[in-house]
């Protein structure tokens, strides 16, 4: 007997009221597999500075361009 075959057996002893809960459950497991669309708060920011510097670049250059704006 395969794993689904199993699985039916089992639920076919279960009442309706498990039953729905049961699937519930399992609807809920394939929606929650998607990520949202766009992030939201904080998440949306990430990757926000490569629109302006598409390289990466080390901490060093970093500091350097900052305290270059501090002279100015």
């Amino acid at each position: 007997m395969s794993t689904v075959e199993m699985a039916v057996e089992k639920v076919r002893q279960l009442d309706d009221a498990r039953a729905g809960q049961l699937l519930a459950w399992l609807e809920s497991q394939f929606t929650a597999e998607k990520p949202p669309a766009e992030p939201l708060g904080a998440m949306a920011m990430l990757g926000f500075a490569r629109r302006f510097h598409p390289q990466p670049r080390t901490t060093d250059d970093w500091m350097a361009e900052l305290r270059a704006g501090e002279r100015e």
